[in-house]
């Protein structure tokens, strides 16, 4: 691409999981730190290659002929940032990020994009979600709207959904926990994508990622809702920040953690497509 700016127009800091450690502070800190450098130099590729993992990998996620397909290093360099993204941006694109999350585990950095696509204006929301492991980056995980990616930038027609009819996406953990709850792998299954990505893994469905004979071996009883919090919501991509809390057979909490899900709009409603968790949390597999 020609240009790649970066500007920056607000930045938060909130900090997942515990903060009382000064460890755990700093590497916190140190994530977001690395993260911004990553998306200031995101086509220098001689400035970023040193801070990525010798098995990192990127996913551009969603519903299109791009997605969901894991590129090793020299695969993001030469196929994605070589290839691709040249020919469906050949003017370049300015990004403006308006908001980072980071804690000791990883970092999702949210963007505004600026854009002419080879079929017409492209401004897309974006969200990188970054996962560390030996102070490198192991996984990097795109988010951004199918629609304008199949409208602007491979001339599909498609009728968008109206953001005002589709519902808040945190209506869809309700839902999703009604589900998880009593165990219902066959509406579970019909709200989720498949294949579905949780925590770096694909799995090809959500109830591969989990078991509840293991949830319930730990003493898993049913799950609760602490706070949801809507991070993005376009219409047609959603991401949704999740805090819960695992309860035993006597109500009591003995698990709480925090879980971010992307979704998508599919027919009408909320469909979940990926999972990722700051933290490992047992899946009772």
């Amino acid at each position: 691409m020609k240009k790649f700016l970066i500007f920056f127009s607000l930045i938060f800091l909130f900090s997942c999981g515990n903060t009382d450690t000064t460890n755990i502070e700093t590497k916190a800190f140190t994530n977001k730190k690395t993260a911004i450098f990553f998306m200031e130099n995101i086509l220098d590729i001689e400035k970023v290659k040193p801070l990525l993992h010798e098995n990192f990998n990127f996913t551009f996620m969603g519903n299109t002929i791009i997605s969901k397909k894991a590129y090793n290093t020299k695969d993001w360099i030469d196929q994605w940032n070589g290839e691709i993204i040249p020919a469906l941006l050949p003017n370049g694109i300015e990004l403006f990020i308006e908001d980072v999350i980071s804690d000791e585990e990883g970092t999702a950095v949210f963007l505004k994009g600026d854009a002419e696509g080879i079929n017409g204006e492209y401004d897309n929301d974006y969200v990188f979600v970054f996962k560390f492991k030996d102070d490198k980056i192991i996984s990097l995980v795109e988010y951004n709207s199918d629609l304008l990616v199949a409208t602007r930038l491979y001339k599909n027609k498609l009728v968008s959904t109206d953001p005002n009819k589709i519902g808040d996406p945190k209506e869809f953990v309700e839902e999703f926990l009604i589900y998880f709850n009593a165990q219902d792998k066959l509406n579970i299954e019909k709200i989720t994508s498949s294949p579905f990505y949780f925590n770096d893994q694909k799995y090809n469905k959500y109830t591969d990622a989990f078991n509840f004979d293991g949830l319930k071996s730990n003493g898993w009883s049913y799950s609760s809702v602490i706070d949801t919090k809507t991070l993005f919501n376009n219409g047609h991509a959603a991401l949704i920040s999740f805090d819960f809390a695992r309860h035993n057979k006597e109500g009591d909490p003995y698990l709480k953690s925090r879980i971010f899900y992307m979704l998508t709009a599919e027919e009408g409603r909320w469909i979940l497509n990926g999972g990722y968790t700051p933290g490992p949390i047992p899946m009772g597999n």
